[in-house]
């Protein structure tokens, strides 16, 4: 038995009995720690007089912190997951494991298991998946100049001095910078780097900071132009949306084709689109990053364009139309205004059951989540490009209007009633699952889906799957719905085929905690 281990698990107990309300029976603290942070996850008491109500739990932050340096140390292990139990007796019961299980933010948001950690989503935008732009380049080199000059005499008025903007970038830095990219740079971007190479920190370029040329790669090479991918917890029905004008910026949270050139230090960036959408235009601005991993925005139909907009002139080659309107919506009833701008519509708390079809005015919606609301009828839905559908049906409806969707890629279903499963066949674009609030007599069928790598089950019908020797064999992760164990998710991590013998168990009693 280790010290560092036990002397941690005997912390928390201490913790979790000291503060521990009158008539508890059981506490069950689940948390998780990596190098960076430590964090609780659900659990808490049992109180057998006063079911139902939540207690407060201790946060035993520095013993988590020396478990997770432990198991980094010894075991290897980036990230822990950990469940203790302890009683008013002082006992308790630790397990530990790496990071492939992660709990749910609440008590019955049970685990995700991660089988296959290499395997993540394709982005509808990709290359290869996207249908490249056929346009050319609407910028010019002489005119992003002649608006440069007069954005840092703006500034120099506005603040009384002239900007120190770097020196300017070699033919040999911008062929260097092509190689790298493997496209060429923007004629108008191109020109404005043999100006300078930056702003040297004055924020000249209209407020915002221009990257040096080697800056601007570092952060395509290392974010802008890398995918963004939280994993499965989270990523399982991610949808990434159009932008606005439609089918003008490849449907990515991240592009290799994408050079940013300017930030407000805010984690968002301006950038060059060097593969745009059918629509778009090579060396149109864009922005991307922290606030846009659900989708670019559409900017300006380039360099010149953009630093013209800065100056109050009109882009003559924008993409139309141009301007910011809604593309997500939470309502609570159908009736309020709909658009063809509309990609995605949270409906709530709506009286049931929802009829779905003012939805027709919404022919661009990529994901349909109706909450705590049902519906009796699904056909509306199948008329449109929705990739991420969440629905309570009611009053004997069905998956049928559903079979042959094309895009329909994340499907949540609940139902008060057994329900059919076989339209699921028939989904060629299904990866996504989750069928925990839903009695369902044939998940033997499920085997049978190929494209399926994410399912969420609760543990009866995990334990029935299993059972049945059907369990789908190319899962890249799982989810066991409800509220069960940490060992409960390592039995079933095991039975989809990974290794969970290193997981770590210690029983032991906190002398005197009662």
């Amino acid at each position: 038995m280790d010290v560092t281990v036990e002397q941690a698990a005997r912390q928390i107990t201490a913790e979790v009995v000291a503060r521990a309300p009158e008539g508890w029976t059981e506490c069950v603290l689940r948390g998780s720690g990596s190098r960076g942070s430590v964090g609780l996850f659900g659990g808490g008491y049992v109180v057998p007089s006063r079911p139902g109500h939540f207690f407060g739990l201790p946060f035993p932050g520095q013993a988590l912190a020396s478990l997770a340096s432990w198991f980094r140390d010894v075991h290897g292990w980036e990230s822990i997951v950990l469940q203790v139990t302890c009683r008013p007796s002082g006992a308790f019961d630790l397990v530990v494991f790496r990071g492939t299980l992660e709990p749910g933010a609440g008590p019955e948001d049970g685990w995700t298991l991660t089988v296959d950690p290499g395997v993540q989503p394709p982005e509808p935008g990709a290359a290869g998946v996207a249908e490249p732009s056929g346009l050319g380049q609407a910028g010019d080199a002489a005119e992003a100049v002649e608006h440069l000059r007069a954005v840092l005499r703006q500034h120099a008025e506005r603040y009384g001095a002239e900007p120190e903007m770097a020196a300017p970038a070699t033919e040999a830095q911008l062929a260097a910078a092509e190689r790298r990219l493997g496209r060429p740079l923007p004629a108008d971007l191109a020109a404005l780097y043999l100006e300078a190479d930056g702003d040297g920190h004055s924020e000249a370029l209209a407020g915002y900071g221009w990257l040096p040329l080697d800056e601007a790669l570092a952060e395509r090479d290392d974010y802008i132009g890398v995918p963004t991918w939280f994993g499965w917890n989270l990523g399982w029905n991610q949808v990434i949306f159009d932008a606005e004008p439609p089918n003008t910026v490849r449907r990515c949270s991240g592009h290799p084709g994408w050079l940013p050139f300017a930030t407000w230090s805010d984690g968002n960036y301006f950038a060059v689109d060097l593969a745009p959408a059918a629509d778009g235009r090579p060396g149109q601005v864009i922005e991307v990053g922290r606030d846009f991993n659900d989708g670019p925005r559409y900017v300006a139909s380039s360099v010149t364009a953009w630093l013209g907009q800065a100056l109050g002139r009109p882009d003559p080659h924008a993409a139309q139309p141009s301007g910011d309107r809604p593309r997500q919506l939470v309502i609570s009833a159908l009736d309020e205004p709909l658009t063809a701008a509309v990609q995605a519509i949270h409906l709530n708390d709506a009286p049931s059951p929802v009829d779905l079809a003012p939805l027709s005015a919404t022919p661009r919606l990529r994901r349909l989540h109706l909450n705590r609301c049902a519906t009796t009828d699904l056909s509306p839905v199948a008329a449109l490009p929705v990739e991420d559908l969440a629905v309570d049906l009611a009053g004997g409806a069905d998956l049928v209007p559903l079979a042959g969707h094309p895009h329909l890629a994340a499907l949540t279903v609940g139902s008060p009633t057994p329900i059919d499963l076989a339209p699921l066949r028939a989904l060629p674009a299904l990866r996504s699952l989750d069928l925990s609030r839903c009695p369902t007599p044939d998940l033997a069928l499920l085997a049978d889906l190929p494209g399926l790598r994410y399912l969420a089950l609760s543990a009866a019908q995990w334990k029935a799957l299993i059972a049945a020797g059907r369990l789908p064999v190319r899962l890249a992760a799982a989810r066991l719905a409800g509220a069960p164990s940490l060992t409960d998710a390592l039995e079933l991590l095991a039975a989809l085929g990974v290794d969970t013998s290193t997981a770590y168990h210690l029983s032991g009693t906190v002398e005197d905690a009662a």
